[in-house]
């Protein structure tokens, strides 16, 4: 039997994604021309490629690349806090302990950091919009990793090594990922 040192129905910070406001950065052509495909018979798995690539590149960076609207769950807010998955656009709300307040500041290069002014606090909601990101590095990482499920689509092909997400994906995504000294 555990024993645990909190009550099992705590949970201290949950995340959702309310909805996808933002378009895909890496386009079905432009994967195809990446991956050398020059037919339409596959575009719909293309696609579908596509947003696997991105959402995998999302959670491995713990930020948006296309922009979401979210709603971040705290069990309680001792200072300030940060959040995830920015860069912020947009704070639409906040509720503490189930009242809407606008008494919060936002600090930081992206405004991801707000410190409520009345600390501490129990059971924070906070529904805000990402702005998502988009240049070149990551469009690379994208059409790589496209590359690879594509080239990789069944678990089991006799005679061919079946690769995973390949190094130099992540060796690009990893300047995105934040470094804490």
């Amino acid at each position: 039997m555990a024993y645990f040192s909190e009550p099992l129905n705590t949970f201290h910070t949950q995340i959702k994604i309310n909805s996808t406001t933002g378009s895909e950065i890496l386009t079905t052509a432009e994967a195809k021309d990446f991956i050398r495909v020059d037919t339409t018979a596959d575009d719909t798995i293309i696609g579908q490629m596509i947003t696997q690539a991105r959402i995998w590149c999302e959670n491995y960076i713990s930020r948006d690349i296309v922009a979401k609207n979210r709603t971040l769950y705290l069990a309680s807010v001792n200072d300030r806090f940060v959040l995830p998955f920015s860069p912020v656009a947009s704070i639409s709300s906040i509720t503490v302990e189930g009242t809407a307040t606008t008494d919060y500041e936002t600090y930081g290069l992206d405004d991801k950091i707000v410190a409520l002014n009345n600390l501490p606090s129990k059971e924070v909601k906070i529904t805000y919009v990402t702005s998502g990101q988009n240049d070149s590095l990551l469009k690379q990482a994208l059409s790589q990793l496209v590359a690879t499920y594509y080239d990789n689509r069944s678990d089991f092909v006799i005679g061919v090594t079946i690769n995973e997400v390949p190094t130099n994906v992540r060796n690009i995504l990893d300047s995105y990922k934040n470094m804490f000294i």
